[in-house]
């Protein structure tokens, strides 16, 4: 039935006029066309009801269950103000997701990395800590048995007191002893570099063999030793500070005396608590220099410069995230030398000779001090290298440079962690001023 105005029947429409209704339109909760049957299927559903192909697992848009998260950007996998498809969670090639990372996430991926690379984090402590508990472990048994002789030789009922001299340490011990202590602390500084090293590939998908490892960070072994000298004369410059601080403080003490001696207690208290918080504060500030000397192949001076740029404004959460994780390491390796203690008070009680006594005792401490350190130290350089990667997430953007490389399907190396060059040709600074 053809209308007056032009238009033609109910659900068909002239295409001169552009205010008639669309085929198959009705009115929401109207009546049913004129002629009774159904308008065609225009392959949508009706107004306000759910369309079945915009489901989220199509790629649709879905309602947010809840407002987005006030300030800053929404978190992977949540809806972005205003609407439109929620973000993807961030990939996870590794140990970690590429992207900022949380306390639980730093702990759990510094627990993964050991996991997913054994024989390059625990094998290689192992090896590492055994070597250079050799000496220091010969030194303290020279030493323990002096003293024991000397112990012996003034419990003699014939001893005579006036006859009695120091102890006669002999000169293999202290050597062996400090000597030890030395080279502990350099075998230290290696394997922190070989573990940053390992840390930094588990973070992107690759997993070390041991020789994989040493092979990657030989170069770097120059760099990683003078990092570690640079430190050493940094902690002796803190501990010379201390001691002329406690000189002063107790000369001004002697002067005074009197009132002097209370005053020269409060100043040394006060002198003390400065330089454990100035020491603490230059500590946490370059913390990171070591997996910056490995990753982005840095002099020692430069990565301490780095280092010290990258932690600014992030002082608190570094300090916070290290203290506790040093907190349990230190309770782990506590209760792992509990029973190498133990070992020889009770051999002690069924023992007469001293001589074996010192060398069960030897003994002990040396099993002891390699199973704590193969434990506890590729966990603290796991922390440490995490946290520079989270910096460089929050500061650079490293997170979005990694999901690149790793869902390119390309070989990603160390070279990732390389920063980018400025337009001028220089490397990109890290971080803002500290």
């Amino acid at each position: 039935m053809t209308q007056d105005d032009g238009r033609s029947a109910w659900g068909s429409r002239d295409p001169r006029d552009p205010e008639a209704p669309s085929p198959g339109w009705s009115a929401p909760g109207g009546p049913p066309p004129a002629d009774g049957e159904s308008p065609p299927d225009s392959g949508h559903p009706p107004y306000g009801s759910p369309d079945p192909h915009n489901a989220a697992g199509a790629g649709g848009w879905q309602p947010p269950a809840g407002p987005p998260p006030p300030g800053g950007s929404p978190p992977y996998g949540s809806y972005p103000p205003g609407g439109g498809p929620p973000r993807p969670p961030a990939p996870r090639p590794g140990v970690i997701a590429l992207r900022p990372l949380t306390l639980g996430d730093i702990f759990n991926g510094a627990f993964s990395y050991i996991r997913a690379n054994p024989k390059a984090t625990l094998g290689l402590a192992v090896i590492i800590m055994a070597i250079a508990a050799i000496l220091p472990t010969l030194g303290f048994s020279s030493v323990s048995q002096s003293y024991a002789d000397w112990i012996d030789q003034a419990t003699a009922p014939t001893s005579q007191p006036s006859e009695l001299g120091p102890v006669p340490f002999s000169t293999f011990g202290l050597i062996s002893l400090f000597g030890g202590a030395l080279i502990e602390l350099v075998a230290r500084l290696v394997l922190s570099g070989l573990l940053a090293m390992v840390c930094g590939l588990a973070v992107v998908g690759r997993h070390l063999s041991l020789g994989e490892a040493v092979q990657a960070v030989r170069p770097r072994i120059g760099a990683i030793l003078g990092l570690g000298g640079v430190m050493f004369l940094l902690s002796v410059a803190w501990i010379l500070a201390l001691v002329a601080l406690f000189f002063v403080v107790a000369t001004l003490g002697f002067l005074l005396e009197g009132a002097g001696a209370v005053l020269g207690v409060l100043l040394t208290l006060a002198g003390l608590a400065v330089m454990v918080v100035l020491g603490a504060w230059i500590y946490v500030k370059l913390a990171l220099a070591m997996p910056i000397v490995v990753l982005e192949r840095l002099g020692p001076f430069q990565a301490l410069g780095r280092s010290w740029r990258l932690t600014a404004n992030s002082f608190w959460r570094v300090f916070g995230i290290l203290l506790l994780a040093q907190i349990l390491v230190t309770i782990v390796a506590n209760i792992l030398s509990i029973p190498f203690s133990i070992v020889p008070s009770l051999a002690a009680l069924g023992m007469s000779d001293s001589a074996w006594l010192v060398v069960l005792e030897s003994a002990s401490i040396f099993v002891g001090s390699v199973l704590a350190g193969a434990v506890t130290g590729p966990f603290v350089a796991g922390v440490t290298a995490l946290l520079y990667v989270d910096l460089r997430m929050r500061r650079e953007g490293l997170d979005l440079k990694l999901q690149t490389a790793t869902q390119s399907g390309r070989h990603v190396d160390a070279d990732i962690y390389l920063p980018d060059p400025a337009p001028g040709g220089m490397a990109a600074p890290g971080g803002g001023a500290g």
